[in-house]
């Protein structure tokens, strides 16, 4: 039985602007795909695709051939969907497009795939054409959806939050991350809250400090214009890495809902102290195609910050990010205070609790364990590791599970306007910081600048 038709009380007619963009190519029409089973395409559900192209709807669909297999229920697929020619920044055509889609009384998903510079004006001319108008006769809904990122500094958010608001409810909007589809970082939340254990030592009192790493293995690719004027603190921190840090971070809710959760991890975005921070660039970075040749734009960041709240009081949070490191990887360390006083001679390392959001998707508890030997009383680390692919053959994507919440209007995994301000006022701060330094330039396939490490040993710790 199809588990989601239920809650699908009126038909939808999911509105892509920017069909024929990477984002929509490589992400949502895939995930549309691998959804097709879980809704009732076929009375329920009609994909209106949006681009500035002149071409057929054979011509557009062919263009997804390299991503989504062949059979015959691809083909199913592609008839649900409808290629239209259209300018969305000009209220006429879009004026033209809602008067024939109100005809089918569909409430309406409008998904902007578009590069961020012409949300303003897009969403502008969808409000004149009054998309954001439903239908209270047939209690149908209107949705927006946008891309990261929200803005490129706090004054451009607040601008864009007024704008969007100017026409629509807070309720209907849905600022998306992909990162909140990811499941290890929707299972902090049952972690957490659902295990006792771990909520009744989630604090300095335990938590020595927090430790969040974004590294990737590649450069900037074809982004180096988007990349030279935002880097890795807008690219990567101010919403990827700050959200993660909020649902880490934040208090118990009052109830499991997106209006407590929402609230929780505002409050802790609002309450994060830039402390300090290291800049570095990758070699060579300044011949990329559309960079800067005297560039001082950051590909790697590593950032210390506070939390100014009872249950974080000296409670380090280290943060590192960049592009064209040794290794991709994700994760976020929770590094437990040592015993006091030591029972045993040898110095130990600290208890480590990891989420692991990729490549591997788990969680792993590092705690000490006695060698087994006839006399010594010898500790080594012990391993205490869940991977999801030990118990679960096949995850949804996060853009799959994002679509379903646009769908059903759950708002958990999506930012509230007040959390992209708070988290663009420490942005800000940190930008106007480091954007005059040198940045440290680093080898290709290194860990960074030379003193990443020593800019968490001076404070006595280490990355884990």
């Amino acid at each position: 039985m199809n588990k989601c038709n239920k809650n699908l009380k009126t038909s939808i007619d999911l509105i892509i602007l920017g069909a024929t963009g990477d984002l929509a190519h490589k992400k949502l029409f895939p995930a549309l795909y691998n959804l097709y089973d879980d809704f009732s395409f076929k009375e329920k559900f009609n994909i209106i695709a949006l681009g500035r192209q002149d071409l057929s709807n054979s011509e557009f669909c062919s263009k997804f051939n390299d991503t989504i297999n062949p059979s015959q229920k691809r083909d199913l697929f592609y008839n649900k969907i409808e290629y239209i020619q259209c300018d969305f920044t000009k209220k006429e055509e879009l004026k033209l497009l809602k008067n024939n889609l109100d005809k089918t009384c569909s409430s309406k998903i409008l998904y902007l795939a578009l590069p961020p510079v012409i949300y303003k004006d897009v969403i502008q001319a969808l409000i004149e054409a009054q998309f954001n108008i439903p239908c209270e006769e047939h209690s149908t809904f209107t949705r927006i959806v946008l891309e990261k990122p929200f803005g490129n500094n706090l004054e451009s958010a607040i601008e864009l939050n007024k704008t969007i608001l100017s026409g629509f409810k807070e309720k209907q909007v849905f600022r998306i991350d992909h990162y909140l589809g990811k499941e290890p970082i929707q299972n902090i939340f049952s972690f957490r809250f659902a295990n006792n254990s771990f909520e009744n030592i989630w604090s300095s009192k335990y938590i020595d400090n927090i430790q969040i790493k974004v590294l990737e293995d590649i450069g900037v690719e074809d982004r180096g214009s988007f990349y030279d004027a935002n880097g890795a603190l807008v690219d990567v921190f101010q919403n990827h890495i700050l959200q993660m840090l909020s649902i880490l971070t934040m208090d118990r809710p009052k109830e499991f809902t997106e209006e407590y959760i929402r609230e929780e991890k505002n409050n802790i975005l609002k309450t994060l102290i830039y402390k300090s921070s290291l800049k570095g660039q990758y070699d060579g970075y300044r011949d990329e195609d559309n960079v800067d040749k005297n560039s001082k734009r950051e590909t790697f960041i590593a950032v210390k910050l506070d939390i100014n709240s009872k249950r974080w009081e000296n409670t380090p949070i280290y943060i590192q990010t960049g592009k064209y490191l040794n290794e991709k990887r994700t994760e976020i360390s929770v590094v437990f205070k040592e015993n006091e006083p030591n029972l045993f001679k040898e110095k130990n390392n600290p208890n480590v609790l990891k989420f692991l959001i990729q490549p591997e998707l788990g969680i792993e508890l590092k705690l000490l364990g006695k060698v087994p030997s006839i006399s010594d009383y010898m500790l080594s680390d012990i391993d205490m590791v869940y991977r999801y692919s030990n118990f679960f053959r096949e995850l949804k994507s996060e853009y799959e599970k994002l679509l379903i919440d646009c769908i059903l209007g759950n708002q958990i995994n999506f930012t509230r306007s007040d959390e992209i301000d708070n988290a663009w006022r420490l942005v800000d701060e940190i930008e106007d910081d480091i954007k005059e330094k040198e940045p440290l330039i680093y080898q290709k396939e290194s860990k960074g600048p030379s003193n990443t490490d020593t800019f968490i040993e001076q404070d006595s710790r280490y990355w884990q």
